[in-house]
């Protein structure tokens, strides 16, 4: 058997669950990011029937490509907290 990580065809959508065998990403992941409106139908993602779900993978990886990073995100809401913090105490002062 081949494994799947290993074969790069000239294709544009794979399976769903082949995406999470590849990416390590969860089925409730690629729900989320459907129900949250992050992926958009046809572009990101394609349903050709009730159970089949494929996702396409260079969109995926530009939606990818196109999220901040953690810790950029992560020291502005401390920096905001911080400054929050400090009016606080000037306004208790």
């Amino acid at each position: 058997m081949i494994n799947s990580a290993q074969v790069i065809l000239p294709i544009e959508f794979i399976r769903a669950e082949l995406y999470c065998q590849i990416t390590g990403e969860s089925m409730e992941a690629i729900y989320s990011h459907i129900r949250d409106g992050n992926w958009a139908a046809g572009k990101h993602y394609k349903r050709t029937g009730q159970r089949t779900l494929w996702i396409n993978i260079k969109e995926a990886q530009e939606w990818i490509r196109k999220q901040p990073h953690v810790e950029t995100v992560v020291k502005a809401s401390r920096k905001a907290s911080k400054s929050e913090m400090e009016n606080d105490v000037r306004a208790c002062a």
